[in-house]
Parts: structure tokens; sequence; C-alpha cells
């Protein structure tokens, strides 16, 4: 009995039970560190979210930037002297301000735009004569005909945030209207004019100009203001019960034209 005695003895410290409760513990303590890390690191990724600004929308035309209108070809034109056999070559930039500075890049994303600048160009330098084009005198005259035809091409009217001057308002479908291109007067900055539009009511007006009514199947609808400039506005596709608060103008304007140097044939 003594002898059973002496063989049922405590384990020693570090032995048995023990050992076995240590090696059940050292999993839970690396999942508790680890634990403490993935928290650590949510809680950062958390701060650094809440704390990152908001990128500002810019309200203020930046600039004066250089842009070139035809910067691998030029434009070639006939002066209505000589008839018009004679010609002209350059290549025309200008000095411009704007909300994006690569907005007049974005332009010849419009397949019609270098076309269509080309074209009225060239109406403009047949109004000219040679002496008038090539002369210091009044060479000044010319590049302010050519930033006059320039500008609205160049920096279009928009109706809300579109990427194209063309495309319909996501919230109100409001589009511009046909005639703005060639009729239209108005060249407001975008973010400091409003169209105020009211489906319900069928009412528009441009800022705090008089209403205008219509019917709802208008594709070049004119909101006028009391300064006689002249807007063209699509409202056939105007969102039902839209109410609202819509930015319409220019992304930007050109500061003047520089023609560079002229060849004359």
């Amino acid at each position: 009995m003594a002898d059973d005695d002496n063989e049922e003895q405590e384990p020693e410290e570090g032995e048995g039970e023990g050992e076995g409760e240590l090696e059940q513990e050292t999993p839970k303590g690396s999942l508790k560190v680890m634990g403490g890390v993935i928290g650590l690191v949510v809680a950062g990724v958390m701060l650094a979210i809440i704390a990152k600004p908001s990128k500002a929308v810019n309200r203020s035309f930046l600039g004066p930037a250089k842009h070139s209108f035809f910067p691998e070809r030029g434009i070639v034109g006939n002066p209505f002297d000589g008839n018009f056999t004679r010609l002209v070559k350059f290549t025309p930039s200008c000095d411009f301000f704007a909300y994006d500075l690569a907005y007049p890049d974005s332009r010849r994303l419009d397949e019609h735009y270098e076309t269509l600048l080309a074209e009225t160009m060239q109406l403009t330098i047949s109004k000219f004569r040679m002496d008038e084009i090539m002369a210091g005198a009044t060479r000044e005259m010319f590049s302010a005909a050519l930033e006059e035809i320039a500008d609205p091409i160049l920096f279009p009217v928009h109706i809300g945030m579109t990427a194209s001057p063309y495309d319909t308002d996501g919230a109100s479908g409001l589009r511009i209207g046909d005639s703005q291109e060639r009729q239209g007067t108005f060249r407001g900055s975008f973010y400091d004019h409003v169209l105020r539009v009211s489906r319900p009511r069928k009412t528009i007006q441009l800022d705090a100009n008089p209403k205008v009514s219509f019917q709802g199947d208008e594709q070049d609808l004119l909101v006028a203001t009391d300064d006689g400039s002249k807007l063209f506005v699509d409202v056939s596709h105007l969102s039902m019960g839209f109410a609202g608060e819509v930015n319409v103008g220019v992304m930007g304007r050109i500061r003047r034209v520089l023609t560079g140097d002229i060849i004359a044939q």
C-alpha cells in the first residue's frame, strides 16, 4: 500500500496536464494577437476613408493655357480677292480659360469638331482680302473674326454635366436645342447659371428671367433672357415629374486666337 501511495504522485510542474494546457493555449494567444492586428488594420482603413477629403469641383476658370486647333495639318483657305485663286496657310491656336484645362482636347472626341471648325474658319478667310490677312495693322481684325466663330465651337453650351454638349442630362432629361449651334447667343459660364424647370407646371426659365411655357414635345424651345440672349432647349425627353434646377452654360472661353506665321501663295 505504501508503495502504491508512492507511485500515485502529483505531476510535477511543467509535466502532464500542464503541458497539454500550454499547447492548447498557444493557438488561442496567436488568434488573439492576430485579431488585434486585423482590428488595427480595419480601424486604420476606416480612418483613412473618413479622413480622405472628396475631390472638390472647380467652379472657377483656370488658365490661361494654349490649345492648337489643327496641330498636324494647319488650315488652308482662299481670300476673296484674286477670284479665290490665292491661298493662305497657317496653324491657328488660342489662349483660353476653362474649368478643366483638358477640356479643349476632349472636344476632338467629337467627330464633327475639326470638320466644323475648319469649314467655319475657311468661310471666315474668304471674307478677307489677302492684304488684310497679311498686314500687321489689320491682322488683329482677322484674328478677332476667327475668335468669334471658334469660341462657340470649342466651348459649346452644356445642359447638365454631360460628356458631350449634345448628350441628354441624366437627371432632368433636358438637352440642348438644335438651333443653339447656329442661332443661340447665350454664352454664360456653366456654374453661374441654372435652368429652373417644372414638368408638372410645364414651365422653364433661365436664372431669374421670365418663365417660358411648353407643351412637352418641343425639340427647339427658345428660352430668351431680358438682355436678349437666346438659348434653345430640347424638352421632348424631360423626365416625368421632374422639378428642379440644372446648370447650363459653357465650360470655358477663348482669350484670343493666334494665327502664327501665315504662308501666302
